[in-house]
This record gives C-alpha cells, sequence and structure tokens, in this order.
C-alpha cells in the first residue's frame, strides 16, 4: 500500500463528531466507583490485542480441531508442540506454538451475531434500555488506565482496525475507539493547506471556545468535543505516528497485503511505539460459514481462504511481539495478552445440508497469548465432536464463560472487575461484569492459564 494512498483526508472512524452524542455520558471527567469483592488483579499485562473473528469460526475446524468422516483429506490434522492443529490451515502457527495456548472450554447462550458480539465486546447482555450507558471492554480499559497516561502520549488509548464496534457508553468520549482502516489508512495526518496555517487555526479554535469551556452551562459537553480535537491534533504532524500505521513492502509481504495483515502489523508497531496505546480490537470479516465451509460458495470463503491471512497475520505479529522489547524487562510479548476468537463458535460434526456449519454458542474455543498466559497448552477439552465441554480445565464447578475471558482481561491489566460505576445518568449502577444471584465475583479470573 502506498503512502500517499494511506494519509489522504480526515474522516472515518469509531472516533467521530457522529459518535460524541452525549446522551447517556457522565456529567464529570471521572465517575464514582467502589468495588464489591475482595479480589486481587494479576498485573501480568500492559496491553491487550483481540483479534475478532466476526461471523463466528468453527472451532472444530480451528481451535478445537475435531477430525471424522466429515474432514477434508487435505487438512493435514496434526500434533504440533502440544496443540492439535491443522497444519493445511495452520502452517505458520503451527511453527510457533511456544507463543500460544488454546482456550477449548467457552460456552454462553447468545447464538445472534448482534447480541453475541454486544456480549463479547461488553460483558453485558443486550438491554435497550441501557445500552447507550454500556461501554466496550476496551473504553472502559482506557478509561481505568487512564492515570498512567504521559503527557507525551500520541496515541489513542483504544484502537479499533477494520470494523465499527461498541462505543464509550457513559464515558467520555476520549475513551472511544479510535477507528483505523487498512483500506484508507489514518486521514487527516496532514493538513491540505500546511502546518502553518493549520496551527493558526488550531489555536484560534482554542482562544474562541475557551470561555464555553470553562464556564458555559454545557461546558462539559463541549471539552468532550475538546478532548476529541485535541486527540486528533496531536496525532498531526509526528512522524512516529506516520510511521506507526505505515507497512513497509517487506512488512506487507510478512504479514500480508490484505486487511487483517496490515491490522496485525499496525497493533504490533503501535504497541511498541509505547506512546499511548493500550488497546487493539481487530476485525477480520466473513467467518459466518452457513454454505459450503470447505469450498467456497453462496458469496461465502472457505475456511481455507479465511484461515491463510490469519495464520500469516497472528504468526508475524507473534514474532514482532516477541522480539520487541518490552516496559518490564521481557518482550512485548510477554505484557500483550492476545485473545482471538468470534462471538461463539459453530455446529459440530457432520456438516448441514449446505454444507456448512451454524451458530453454536455452548461450546467454542479461543487463541489466548502473550500477558503471562502459559504458551504451548490446551486448556479445557469437549466431547469428541465438540458439542459439549468436558474437561472444565479449572477449579470452578461450571464451564468457562466469555464473562470469564473478559474478567482474566481485566485481572492482567491490574482492574478489579467487580467493580462498578455508581453515578449513572440512569442512576442505576454500572456493574463491569454483572452479578449472578447477588455475587459481584461470580465470574473469575482463569488463573490456571497463567504461570
Amino acid at each position: 500500500m502506498e503512502r500517499r494512498n494511506f494519509l489522504k483526508w480526515l474522516g472515518g472512524g469509531s472516533l467521530s463528531l457522529a459518535g460524541l452524542a452525549m446522551a447517556g455520558r457522565l456529567q464529570s471527567g471521572r465517575a464514582i466507583t467502589r468495588s464489591k469483592a475482595d479480589v486481587t488483579p494479576r498485573g501480568s499485562a500492559e496491553n491487550l490485542i483481540m483479534v475478532t473473528l466476526q461471523g463466528g469460526p468453527s472451532h472444530v475446524d480451528t481451535f478445537d480441531l475435531k477430525t471424522g468422516a466429515w474432514t477434508p483429506s487435505d487438512f493435514e490434522a496434526g500434533t504440533f508442540g502440544n496443540l492439535y492443529l491443522a497444519g493445511a490451515l495452520f502452517p505458520n502457527l503451527s511453527a510457533h506454538t511456544d507463543k500460544f495456548s488454546l482456550l477449548r472450554c467457552l460456552s454462553h447462550n447468545e447464538a445472534v451475531h448482534q447480541r453475541a458480539s454486544y456480549l463479547t465486546e461488553t460483558a453485558h447482555t443486550f438491554n435497550p434500555v441501557f445500552a447507550k450507558e454500556v461501554p466496550h471492554i476496551g473504553s472502559l480499559i482506557s478509561y481505568e488506565l487512564a492515570a498512567s497516561r504521559k503527557d507525551t502520549d500520541l496515541l489513542p488509548p483504544f484502537v479499533a482496525v477494520n470494523g465499527q464496534v461498541q462505543g464509550p457508553g457513559m464515558l467520555p468520549s476520549t475513551y472511544s475507539a479510535f477507528g483505523f482502516s487498512a483500506e484508507i489508512g489514518v486521514p487527516g495526518l496532514l493538513h491540505p493547506d500546511g502546518e502553518d496555517l493549520f496551527r493558526k487555526r488550531y489555536e484560534s479554535l482554542m482562544r474562541f471556545d475557551a470561555q464555553n469551556r470553562a464556564s458555559a452551562a454545557n461546558g462539559y459537553t463541549i471539552n468532550d468535543y475538546h478532548n476529541f480535537y485535541d486527540l486528533g491534533q496531536r496525532m498531526m504532524y509526528q512522524p512516529e505516528v506516520e510511521a506507526a500505521f505505515e507497512m513497509s513492502e517487506a512488512e506487507l509481504t510478512r504479514y500480508g497485503n490484505n486487511n487483517l495483515g496490515i491490522g496485525c502489523g499496525v497493533a504490533a508497531k503501535m504497541l511498541g511505539l509505547n506512546a499511548g496505546a493500550r488497546v487493539v480490537q481487530i476485525t477480520s470479516n466473513g467467518w459466518d460459514s452457513h454454505y459450503d465451509i470447505y469450498t467456497g460458495g453462496q458469496g461465502q470463503a472457505s475456511i481455507y481462504n479465511l484461515c491463510q491471512p490469519l495464520d500469516q497475520a497472528l504468526a508475524a505479529m507473534f514474532e514482532d511481539l516477541a522480539a520487541a522489547p518490552g516496559k518490564r524487562g521481557g518482550s512485548l510479548l510477554d505484557e500483550t495478552m492476545v485473545v482471538v476468537t468470534g462471538e461463539f463458535g459453530r455446529t459440530p460434526g457432520n456438516l448441514t445440508r449446505n454444507g456448512g456449519r451454524d451458530h453454536y454458542p455452548y461450546a467454542y474455543a479461543a487463541l489466548v497469548a502473550g500477558g503471562g498466559i502459559v504458551p504451548n497448552q490446551n486448556f479445557g477439552a469437549t466431547d469428541d465432536e465438540g458439542w459439549y465441554v468436558t474437561d472444565r480445565f479449572w477449579s470452578q464447578n461450571r464451564d468457562i464463560s466469555i464473562h470469564d475471558l473478559i474478567a482474566t482481561i481485566y485481572s492482567s491489566l491490574g482492574i478489579d472487575w467487580t467493580k462498578e460505576i455508581v453515578d449513572t445518568p440512569s442512576g442505576r449502577a454500572y456493574e463491569y461484569l454483572p452479578k449472578v444471584d447477588g455475587d459481584p465475583a461470580y465470574y473469575k479470573d482463569i488463573v490456571e492459564m497463567f504461570g
């Protein structure tokens, strides 16, 4: 991708003026929070990368491989390290099993894309009454880690790559996802009228609305807009920011010259810059394989065509994260938790009459890495076809839910997952993770994944 196509114009993205409507927003910079249980966050990670396989990947063909009469003869299923994978689908990842593990015992009850995606992004069941208040977990993490942000940080704390995501809910727009499109790049890092004129105009804008920000009845709302503008202008004319969002020809060859490859490459570069980005969500589309999963058809890609760019991009990203220095003396991978999963799995066993697999949330899998997770391990197991969990893997007498995985993400980043915000616009306390039967610590940190 050429640089002139990477830096075109100001526009697009999740963090935009359209996303700054103040309905359901807190009317102060910080919320009143309180912990509801005595838990100890692990704090083993500095960053989070979420790779979302939108549409729901077939767990029994990918991260919880099951072989049977339905399995194509060229899958090359085998054991790589300790992990059972289709070598034909994951030739690169199968050579890097020392960098990741497979969580094969996830379960929840949402079988509709929109509701399951909302659950995965927020840890809450969709409720239209309170949806405007509920933030994306990336927004909440950015809010929680705001005190560690440096004055010199140039990048937004939360970046969403190649997809629209849940907004910041009640939180200020500062914690919205900054949208990055691999096809467009980051438009607006250069002003068409030049830097000098841009700086003069921006200074004039700051003088013009300073009084409103300080004293107007809607001063907080205006400040929210101001923070949006300030974040954008701080990124402009910064060579390191441009470099973070650019991919060289050599990098494109390693990662793949496609949206997912560019997204994973940019994620590694942004975190390596150590300039304020802490959460990156990368969306890979097309995994809703109802038809012809092995051959492609009905407008849907085959599992081969879906896994090839994923395999290449993840392997390259793991290599670069493992080679980059972190803040704590280890590698960047050591302090970056990586979670790769969809909103649910797909029906196991024989294919449907359409040659595909349908929605199935009751047992599915994730690839997990970094942030202290022990690599080259199989965490949990399902039956021979992948219908239900047979090895829960941990000490709790229940299956591991997506809520537990999110509790683990929070804990890894040093966040108390039992906290709640009490001064919400609706007056109803917002729980970081919902209580179950009145227990704020029902959902657990999956400590068994960590050394």
